[in-house]
C-alpha cells in the first residue's frame, strides 16, 4: 500500500493519508464524500438512509391526501 502525505486543513504541516488527525495541531482528517470506514464512514451513511426514508415516507403521505 502506498501512503501519501496530505497538508493538514488546520495547519501547514503534512500527514499521511492514512492518518486520523494531524498529529501537529489535532486537526481532524477528512476523506471524501462518505469519509473513512468506521464511525464518521457509518454516522455519514446512518444520515443518509434516515434522510431517504424520511423524504420517502412524505412522498407517499402527500401522494394519499391529493388523491
Amino acid at each position: 500500500m502506498l501512503l501519501r502525505l496530505i497538508k493538514c486543513p488546520g495547519c501547514p504541516h503534512r500527514v499521511s493519508d492514512q492518518a486520523d488527525r494531524c498529529p501537529a495541531c489535532g486537526h481532524a482528517i477528512k476523506r471524501g464524500f462518505l469519509g473513512r470506514i468506521g464511525t464518521e464512514g457509518t454516522f455519514t451513511i446512518a444520515g443518509l438512509v434516515v434522510l431517504i426514508v424520511v423524504v420517502l415516507t412524505m412522498a407517499t403521505m402527500c401522494a394519499r391526501i391529493v388523491h
